[in-house]
């Protein structure tokens, strides 16, 4: 009776909502945690947190240590943290030192809880040694969390893209009794991208199956599409192309986009098909260049345009030139478009919410994809080879754009499409 009455406690109620569309691992002893195993040896979760009033609602770091500790084993796990902004009530190193060396003191009732579980067939991924029936432990003097994060909704650059993929491989493959624990807030847009890159590059998963392996692992049936922004698909179709080269290739990919970086610059924005709100001046677009900053917890603007400055062409585009000098930038860039209006600041903050649109490029990759349809040399990617006298660019629709958040809608649409052209210097 104790037992079904705890489920009705305000706590678990609390969690149970927050986490309801995810697919949850049940344990076997009695912990509230929203856990899912993407594979036998990598597990998605949201963020866990050592203080209330976020206990309330969000996965306890306690239980989640504990529950690593008891299902893997001391020392056989490691917590990829994707999270860049930072809260009062996150999580420090030393709650993790202080919650492991705790769980170090109960080693003998956590042993004997374990051999119960795998006794009663509990646990289906026991790190045993077979020969001594003993458990398989590591040092845990070894780090416990990686801290490697970026902004909410965002993709990473893509250079860290592939540098987290790797580091999980290389821990992973280093012991099979390993498992990386990946969570950013949800466990769904930072996570699920990593998630998915790693199927692909790791186990040859095409980007789709990918998508729905984490999808169908991490959500319950119908209440989300997995990784859905824009963007981060964006990120992710670079990752496909960049792994379909061989080893060699990706290496020097990797070394020519460190020498890429600041030898091109923006040279046209064009608004393809501007909205007659846009076009006759009634309402004033706002376009905002970014990048990320050294922390990736701050988005840092290079550059902001307003349409009213913008040159209308004869077929009734809209273009914003850039000086020959000007916005040397990042590979991995970041365009922004908020509507106001240069009536009132009250006017321009209150019509700001019925539109909003963006997205993130790496100028390099798409360099590259665009050079590939016309040479296929094996060194076709070294920054040396490239001409300077070219003018590449890229289109994008509205509805490609990233929209409020994480969801789907933009509001008002501006335009039909955006036209973005770049040269190297």
């Amino acid at each position: 009776m104790k037992g079904s009455c705890s489920k009705w406690k305000p706590v678990n109620i609390m969690k149970k909502v927050l986490s309801l569309p995810m697919k949850k691992n049940k344990n076997d002893i009695g912990l509230k945690l929203d856990v899912s195993y993407i594979l036998f040896n990598l597990i998605v979760c949201s963020y866990p947190v050592s203080t209330y009033p976020k206990l309330l609602y969000r996965n306890s770091l306690d239980d989640l240590l504990l529950f690593l500790t008891v299902y893997h084993g001391k020392g056989n796990f490691r917590i990829f943290n994707f999270r860049a902004e930072k809260e009062d009530g996150d999580y420090k190193d030393k709650d993790l030192i202080d919650i492991t060396t705790k769980y170090e003191n109960r080693d003998f009732e956590i042993q004997e809880l374990r051999s119960t579980l795998i006794n009663d067939g509990k646990i289906p991924i026991s790190p045993i040694d077979l020969e001594t029936g003993t458990l398989v432990e590591e040092d845990t003097d070894s780090i416990i969390c990686e801290r490697i994060g970026w902004l909410d909704h965002f993709p990473p650059p893509f250079d860290l893209l592939e540098n987290i993929v790797d580091t999980i491989e290389n821990y992973l493959s280093a012991s099979k009794n390993r498992v990386a624990v990946l969570h950013c807030r949800m466990g769904k847009g930072r996570s699920g991208m990593i998630t998915i890159a790693y199927l692909m590059k790791y186990l040859q998963c095409p980007l789709g199956e990918a998508r729905l392996i984490f999808m169908q692992a991490r959500f319950k049936y119908g209440m989300t599409n997995g990784v859905t922004i824009p963007s981060q698909l964006r990120y992710l179709r670079y990752h496909e192309f960049f792994i379909t080269h061989e080893k060699a290739v990706q290496e020097g990919i990797s070394n020519e986009a460190v020498k890429f970086k600041f030898k091109f610059r923006l040279a046209k924005i064009t608004f393809l098909h501007p909205s007659s709100l846009i076009s006759s001046g009634s309402a004033i677009v706002t376009t905002k260049i970014q990048h990320y900053n050294d922390d990736r917890d701050i988005l840092v603007t290079r550059k902001a345009l307003y349409s009213d400055i913008m040159v209308h062409e004869s077929n009734g585009n809209m273009v914003f030139i850039f000086d020959r000098d000007y916005l040397i930038l990042e590979n991995d860039l970041r365009i922004e478009f908020t509507l106001g209006t240069n009536k009132s600041k009250a006017a321009s903050n209150i019509i700001s919410w019925t539109s909003y649109a963006s997205c993130w490029l790496n100028i390099y990759l798409e360099t590259l994809i665009h050079i590939i349809k016309d040479d296929s040399s094996p060194d076709y990617f070294l920054v040396e080879k490239l001409n300077k006298e070219e003018t590449l660019h890229t289109t994008i629709s509205w509805q490609e754009l990233d929209g409020f958040g994480e969801l789907s809608t933009h509001g008002l649409k501006l335009f039909q499409a955006l036209r973005l052209e770049w040269e190297t210097i």
